[in-house]
């Protein structure tokens, strides 16, 4: 199905980093736009003039650009249009849709509290609704917002394409603030005004803006314009089934990504958020485009568990393009390499590297730091205090003649190559070489390996075993490390 008048929008106010929140509303817009053959498009709510600050808006830009959903027609920054909301508000006055309200915040909020001694509910009183003019009491010219005349009678209602038919009885809903007395608009009136001129067809937002739709309603009608269709996503839950706060997941997108996940990675677990097409759980990109449908949306809150994102994370590691991931961690985890294991990312090791190590971690991070003392040249810096060894002097010799017969061997084999692999020494040669010097020393396989893992790979533990490393890495930078690893 293919309808070219679909068009949805993600419209984020720039007070704070892009979340997690926000992504996975964007996604869901984004993937039904593409998968209608619409348009995703973008406005930036920036009508907070005191709190929205400009490196807001670039991350937002920035992490929607990284997770690939670009909008595809120019920005509308709320900011540059207070004219246009200031014109339209008085003239919903002049038609008598709005009035001017002259109340100060003190006599809005004893309004309020008086209503609630009465059993009421908390609203404002509507003091104003009637008035031709100010108040004489408030000297000329006073200040006035301008407030939304909205119905006393009757029933709000709208199709809601998750959750079905919502109503809202009109005397239970509040004459709204259009325009503040500073002048600022607020978000209910700016909100439909900008849709209205981004000819948007369908709301897809967040499950908490469902008791601001029946004021928007109302402004659409007022305006003579058709309502778009709305689609309240459900909220994302911590694991405490609580609200998302940042100790359980809420946080900037772009942490994420200084963590090393991969975009699709992301972006395959936020669909999962409230959104499942049978027992499948991971998707690619197009995958979610063709099969999302908001029929398919739940209504119960979604919980974010990080041990599923982790996992997801892991599969789509492993399917990775390598020259990709090398491009990755060149722009994103530079810091991660020295100058010497920075500049080797291009040499044909990396890639062999990679096949192996992506196999066995999750994020991009890990990768980096997994590859880095493996791309370098020399000897590594390595603790061997703690090796196992040290408790037993006998062994501890046994092992380094066992490493000492390695380093012949290798070096008759070598004549003239600069890897085993290259010398025709694959994966169960060296299992086959390594398991026969333990017997020969009379040594446990798991004792020999600990210490040559350690200095060769610069760490106690490595996401590649030594039988996958020991035909790939030049023997030069092993040689170095092992002849470091008899001396210590």
């Amino acid at each position: 199905m293919s309808d070219s008048s679909v068009r949805v929008r993600f419209a984020p106010s720039p007070t704070g980093w892009l979340h997690i929140g926000g992504v996975r509303t964007t996604l869901f817009n984004y993937l039904f736009a593409k998968k209608m053959g619409g348009k995703f498009l973008l406005r930036i709510e920036d009508t907070d003039t005191e709190r929205s600050e400009d490196k807001y808006t670039q991350d937002i830009l920035s992490s929607l650009e990284w997770l690939g959903m670009k909008p595809e027609e120019p920005l509308l920054y709320q900011s540059k249009r207070f004219d246009v909301y200031r014109k339209i508000a008085d003239d919903m006055v002049s038609r008598g849709l709005a009035y001017r309200c002259y109340c100060t915040e003190a006599e809005v909020e004893a309004s309020r509290e008086q209503l609630i001694k009465e059993g009421k509910k908390a609203m404002y009183a509507r003091t104003c609704r009637d008035r031709t003019a100010p108040p004489s009491d408030k000297g000329p010219n006073p200040p006035y917002a301008i407030r939304a005349k909205f119905p006393l009678t009757g029933t709000t209602s709208f199709q809601d394409m998750i959750r079905g038919e919502i109503s809202f009885p009109n005397p239970d809903l509040d004459d709204f603030v259009m325009i503040r007395t500073s002048g600022v608009p607020t978000y209910n009136f700016v909100v439909v005004i900008d849709d209205v001129e981004m000819k948007i067809s369908h709301v897809i937002r967040g499950d908490d803006h469902i008791n601001n739709t029946p004021k928007q309603m109302y402004l659409y009608d007022a305006l003579n314009h058709q309502r778009p269709l709305f689609a309240h996503l459900p909220m994302i839950l911590g694991q405490d089934k609580k609200k998302l706060s940042k100790r359980n997941g809420e946080t900037s997108t772009n942490a994420y990504r200084a963590a090393g996940y991969l975009p699709e990675a992301l972006l395959n677990f936020l669909v999962r958020l409230g959104w499942s097409h049978g027992d499948q759980e991971l998707f690619t990109m197009q995958e979610m485009i063709d099969l999302f449908d908001l029929k398919s949306v739940q209504v119960s809150g979604a919980v974010f568990n990080t041990e599923k994102l982790m996992w997801i994370a892991g599969e789509h590691m492993k399917k990775a393009d390598p020259v990709r991931l090398i491009q990755i961690m060149e722009t994103d985890f530079a810091s991660s390499f020295s100058g010497i294991s920075l500049p080797r990312l291009k040499e044909p090791l990396a890639i062999t590297l990679i096949q192996h190590t992506q196999q066995k971690v999750k994020l991009v991070k890990e990768l980096a730091d997994q590859l880095h003392p493996l791309l370098e040249k020399g000897v590594m810096p390595v603790d061997a205090s703690t090796l196992k060894w040290n408790k037993d002097p006998e062994t501890k010799q046994k092992i380094k003649n066992a490493i000492e017969g390695l380093i012949d061997f290798a070096r008759k084999k070598l004549d003239g190559k600069k890897t085993l692999g290259e010398a025709g020494i694959a994966h169960a040669d060296v299992d086959q070489i390594l398991r026969g010097l333990c017997e020969q020393h009379g040594i446990k396989l798991g004792d020999f390996t600990g210490p040559m893992r350690l200095f060769i790979t610069g760490q106690a533990t490595s996401a590649v075993g030594l039988f996958d490393l020991l035909p790939i890495l030049h023997w030069e930078d092993i040689d170095q490390r092992l002849q470091a690893c008899l001396k210590a």
